[in-house]
């Protein structure tokens, strides 16, 4: 089983640095490739599992986001990647992503999740509790509340025709949000997670997110 690994974008977002961390975590006879921007969706033929976690889109000029040029996502890494999705073969997607390429609507309709720019928002960066909830699915097996560093991500848009699920929940501003969504296939994309987790290397620390990650892979690649 091949995954592929969708990394880059700002520095504060260090995913190719938490790709190589969480590629550790995961079972060595799966074979590991990351790659950043439209390189990620070259050869994907034999890629069993694509995990979007680079975030590039139009406003990372800002000083914030470390005055980095943009450079829209091209015809051939387009035509890949709904290629793939068009195949059925899942996703798990990872914070930040959810917000690559907002110039080209297509990539977040494919995801099943989107950061509107004009609505979504986050906490400031500190310490959350992470409720399970009554949840039973797989993805949660042997997970139990816990704490870690990161953003609260709410106000995302999800496709509710992929019948959205939440399996993990933080409290922020007097209300719940999830942080954990399985999302069904159709005849667009495939089955999909997204982990609202994951800002930096102190948010995924916790040894949950070792177990989430390898419940995660193992049940998006199960048969």
């Amino acid at each position: 089983m091949h995954i592929r690994f969708h990394v880059g974008g700002p520095r504060v977002h260090p995913v190719e640095e938490q790709a190589t961390i969480i590629s550790t975590w995961l079972d060595p006879h799966y074979k590991i490739s990351v790659r950043a921007d439209g390189d990620a969706f070259g050869d994907l033929e034999d890629v069993d599992l694509l995990v979007p976690m680079g975030m590039y889109w139009p406003g990372m000029s800002a000083e914030w986001a470390g005055s980095m040029t943009y450079t829209p996502i091209d015809a051939t890494a387009q035509a890949n990647y709904l290629r793939y999705c068009d195949s059925g073969r899942p996703m798990l997607i990872h914070h930040g992503a959810i917000g690559c390429y907002s110039d080209w609507p297509e990539f977040a309709q494919r995801l099943g999740v989107k950061w509107g720019w004009q609505r979504a928002s986050h906490s400031p960066f500190q310490h959350h509790t992470i409720t399970i909830g009554n949840s039973s699915h797989p993805i949660v097996t042997g997970l139990h509340d816990f704490t870690i560093e990161d953003e609260i991500y709410y106000k995302l848009w999800m496709d509710e025709t992929r019948n959205p699920s939440h399996h993990m929940w933080a409290t922020w501003d007097g209300e719940q949000h999830p942080m954990l969504t399985t999302l069904d296939a159709n005849a667009r994309a495939g089955k999909a997670i997204y982990s609202a987790l994951g800002h930096n290397l102190r948010s995924i620390e916790p040894p949950a997110l070792r177990r989430l990650w390898r419940n995660s892979v193992d049940w998006l690649l199960s048969r």
